[in-house]
């Protein structure tokens, strides 16, 4: 009954993040666009972090949507507070391969974090493409995650652009379902999930910022929180877990799955229960 409860409330979040950010629904570009006169292209495109941040480096930010900077705010301001929710709690296209990724037993898939330093790798190519040098949004699995979820609610092909169609399988196949975790699209090239964590990580500094803590005194060194860890962010210490804030997007399944409630969500000022 808890497993039930707790999937299908990632499952709502899910879903509510679908209507809010993709097409054809797009409710968060709607709600701000009766706030905001923006004429510019509404799409998916919209709340990513990439292109607007790109253009404020670059410093051609006044061709950027007025709600994509709003919305690059609000990511920063809550995952400086809070973590990385939208990732945790409202991505539908990670969700997508995360739930791949649970579908084939671990001898067949690649545990990233054990073969390439998955650090550099995720936060070089954030700063390289806010310079000019990443991928486009023809690749973006944002982007081809929505144009293949259209196929089956509109029956209508949005693009067939075949980088996009190699982007959905990569991200989605080779990323996700021979992943460990199912998140490698995440660990490595999504901007806007590594954009979230670098605020999260100066968090760390920010009084009442919340967090998924370890209660060292509970943890027993079981391991099921590392094995379980989507995004491969738990390690063990002298049989005690080490949650790594970098890689954390406060899914909560090592708190879910932990069998001595020794991790849970909560703020730098909270004391450690005994």
């Amino acid at each position: 009954m808890q497993n039930l409860t707790y999937n299908l409330k990632r499952t709502v979040g899910y879903i509510v993040g679908f209507i809010l950010f993709y097409e054809p629904f797009m409710f968060f570009n709607q709600i701000a666009s009766t706030f905001i006169t923006d004429t510019s292209f509404s799409s998916i495109h919209v709340p990513c972090a990439r292109i607007p941040l790109a253009n404020i480096v670059t410093g051609e930010w006044l061709a950027t949507s007025t709600i994509s900077l709003i919305f690059c705010l609000l990511l920063a301001v809550t995952s400086l507070w809070f973590g990385p929710l939208f990732c945790g709690k409202l991505c539908p296209t990670g969700a997508f391969s995360e739930l791949l990724g649970s579908l084939l037993p671990d001898k067949y898939k690649i545990d990233w974090v054990k073969l390439v330093p998955v650090l550099p790798l995720r936060y070089g190519f954030l700063f390289s493409i806010w310079l000019g040098f990443g991928i486009p949004c023809t690749y973006c699995n944002y982007y081809s995650f929505e144009i293949f979820i259209n196929l089956f609610l509109t029956e209508y092909f949005l693009n067939t652009l075949s980088s996009l169609i190699a982007t959905f399988f990569l991200a989605n196949v080779f990323l996700g379902l021979f992943t460990k975790g199912g998140r490698g699209y995440c660990l490595f090239i999504c901007p806007v999930g590594t954009y979230n964590s670098l605020f999260h990580i100066f968090g760390r500094f920010v009084p009442g910022a919340f967090a998924m803590q370890v209660r060292k005194n509970a943890c027993i060194g079981c391991t099921k929180c590392a094995q379980n860890c989507p995004m491969r962010a738990i390690t063990m210490h002298e049989r005690q877990a080490t949650i790594d804030r970098r890689l954390c997007i406060i899914c909560g399944k090592c708190a879910h799955g932990c069998p001595k409630q020794a991790i849970c969500y909560q703020s730098n000022l909270a004391k450690e229960k005994k």
